[in-house]
């Protein structure tokens, strides 16, 4: 224990100083309340710690794509300085733990070459692939389809990962690219966090990915079955091959149900009860799955301060965050009353 609190006491005491400048209640209250993309920016800039990534930015043309952009660059800054504080197996493991945030990006400029044909235009918005990643993002640029996309990765790890596509074009199509991307991500920290992790840090991870993949199985088999009517051996191909708290059994008789309901009723005999109560509704269902996962980190900061757990659960609180944010423009977009909106909003303090 006094060799953790040695190795984390300066990670813990920088964690606690940023998390003292996230976005309070009262930030949250004057937001919902505000009339533009531009209106939100000007707040964020003269009132919060957001200041110092929008100090370049005119808040007064600002349109809502480089507002996301700017909230991304700030993660992105935020892990930076954080990562200074940790050394050895556990910086490997958080630089892998990185991988989902490139993840998003790929799957970003996917889905504007599926629609756009034309990925260029998504360039300002890939901000972690740009960042941290050896793909050629000029060369990725220049893909006129998906194959093309894929053989421009060659030399990286996703390239590997989507090969099979190319081979077997039968199953080309950009829900089974992403779902291989993110079963990838999974399966790949799940496996190396057992190689890099000790301890506590180990079971502070299990505990945080573990949940995270229970949830994304449930939630993958319920729309499955509620929207799709998809035959069970396809279910059965996308589910991430990693259990936590839930069963095997649990898992395949979700798989195995006839209809959505009879889902819900095995979903209540699980821990994750909670996130699929009945009065939620199906978009609620990932509203509440990012307030389980908001409570959760919460609660390792609590009682885990000094440990891997202080670095994930201020980037998770960050992320959310800014998803808050984002809600908050969705909200202005559509013309939600501010009571509206709220209920889109995660962890807002009492």
């Amino acid at each position: 224990m006094l060799l953790s609190i040695y190795q984390y006491s300066g990670l813990t005491a920088k964690v606690k100083v940023m998390l003292g400048r996230r976005l309070t209640s009262l930030d949250y209250e004057e937001l919902i309340r505000k009339k533009s993309v531009q209106d939100v920016a000007a707040y964020l800039k003269f009132n919060t710690y957001y200041k110092v990534t929008l100090d370049e930015i005119n808040e007064n043309i600002i349109h809502r794509g480089q507002l996301e952009n700017v909230l991304k660059k700030s993660l992105i800054n935020d892990y930076a300085k954080l990562f200074k504080f940790i050394k050895g197996n556990v910086k490997e493991f958080l630089r892998l733990a990185f991988l989902r945030y490139e993840i998003e990006d790929l799957k970003i400029l996917l889905r504007v070459l599926n629609t756009e044909h034309n990925i260029q235009i998504a360039q300002d918005s890939i901000i972690f692939l740009k960042k941290y990643n050896t793909i050629d993002i000029e060369k990725l640029a220049t893909s006129k389809n998906i194959q093309q996309f894929i053989q421009n990765l060659k030399g990286s790890v996703y390239y590997d990962i989507l090969f099979p596509f190319i081979v077997n074009t039968q199953h080309l199509n950009l829900f089974s690219i992403e779902m291989s991307l993110d079963m990838y991500f999974f399966s790949h920290i799940w496996k190396q966090k057992d190689k890099l992790l000790s301890g506590q840090d180990r079971k502070i991870i299990s505990h945080s990915f573990g949940s995270e993949t229970d949830i994304l199985n449930i939630l993958w088999i319920y729309r499955c079955k509620r929207y799709f009517n998809t035959p069970r051996e396809i279910i059965y191909s996308y589910i991430i091959p990693y259990r936590y708290k839930i069963s095997k059994l649990q898992l395949m008789s979700m798989v195995e149900a006839n209809n959505p309901e009879e889902v819900i009723k095995i979903i209540k005999s699980t821990k994750y009860a909670e996130i699929f109560e009945v009065s939620s509704g199906d978009y609620f269902y990932e509203h509440n799955f990012t307030y389980y996962v908001y409570k959760m980190h919460r609660k390792f900061l609590r009682h885990h301060q000094f440990s891997i757990a202080s670095l994930m659960a201020y980037l998770h609180l960050k992320e959310i965050e800014i998803r808050n944010i984002i809600s908050i423009i969705e909200g202005i977009r559509y013309q939600l009353k501010p009571e509206q909106v709220k209920k889109y909003i995660v962890g807002i303090e009492k």
